[in-house]
């Protein structure tokens, strides 16, 4: 039986990279062009001012915002941002937790200041920690784009290795209770080898399953930060009226945030960028699952592994 949610995760990932990569080039318009406002008049009984936001159109397929920018644009800009934030954020955690998971795992023992540090941190939910930390950091920041989302991809870093090292951990102390394991400690192997000949080999299949569940992870954190206001990139805050929050980046989860006040009127500013996002859990969560249903198909063909 075909894996269709493999390939469909395969296709859909592959074209939300491709639009990561190359969306500045597809936009239709420059990223801070703004349709203006004005007058029209087709005659007597047909005049009047046009102005923003406007709806989906030939001009704009997307429509504008409140204040004329292309919808479309400002995602295909933006889009860069939320996916490969989420795609490093994600490699990092496998890195650093499936490392130590692995040493720790394979040393047979864990230190238990390090145990609990790791379950301290595991404990908390993600979105707190990050919250209070970035609340005075993001908003209004002296810091530019890329020095803020390195700090924010910094911080979901440190939140989020935890979980994974326990997972690897406990699976590593599994594998390194396995018959031939044994045997090959006690004709001499050393660590490095039975990791490159046994552990890992094991393990890959594992890791790349947790790495696209935490990319899933780590943009749904994002979304939560940008219900708040903690946009990717920082937020500008304007006063002088109610509250007004900004991305700068034009991340996805940032626009909707920014747009959330949009669910009663002009409701297509807010419901395609969560199109959007929604679009990109799917694609993450089809290619989640179809390694897991492949994984699965080869454990059933080959038990012995």
């Amino acid at each position: 039986m075909t894996n269709w949610r493999l390939w469909l995760g395969i296709i859909s990932t592959s074209l939300i990279l491709f639009i990561a990569v190359f969306g500045p080039l597809l936009a239709p318009y420059e990223k801070d062009y703004v349709e203006p406002t004005g007058y029209y008049y087709n005659g007597p009984d047909d005049f009047g001012v046009h102005s923003s936001p406007y709806p989906p159109s030939k001009e704009h397929l997307l429509g504008t915002d409140e204040w004329g920018y292309d919808i479309l644009t400002l995602l295909l800009y933006g889009a860069k941002y939320t996916v490969f934030v989420g795609i490093g954020v994600a490699f990092f955690r496998i890195a650093i937790g499936g490392s130590l998971g692995i040493w720790f795992g394979l040393s047979g023992k864990e230190k238990k200041k390090t145990g609990t540090i790791f379950g301290l941190l595991g404990s908390i939910p993600a979105f707190l920690i990050i919250y209070f930390l970035l609340i005075r950091i993001t908003i209004n920041s002296p810091l530019s784009i890329l020095e803020l989302i390195l700090v924010q991809s910094l911080l979901m870093v440190v939140v989020g290795f935890p979980g994974v090292y326990s997972a690897i951990y406990s699976k590593t102390i599994e594998l390194n209770k396995e018959l031939y394991i044994t045997a090959t400690k006690a004709l001499g192997s050393s660590k490095l080898r039975i990791l490159g000949k046994h552990i890992f080999p094991h393990l890959k299949g594992t890791l790349l399953a947790m790495f696209v569940k935490e990319i899933i992870l780590v943009l749904t954190l994002i979304g939560q930060l940008g219900i708040f206001n903690l946009f990717l990139g920082g937020s500008i805050l304007r006063l002088g009226g109610p509250p007004v929050y900004i991305s700068i980046s034009r991340d996805w989860a940032g626009l909707i945030g920014q747009w959330r006040s949009f669910i009663y009127d002009y409701q297509w500013i807010l419901y395609f960028p969560l199109l959007a996002f929604v679009l990109l859990l799917f694609s993450f969560y089809m290619l989640s699952r179809g390694i897991e249903l492949r994984q699965k198909a080869t454990m059933q063909k080959y038990p012995h592994i």
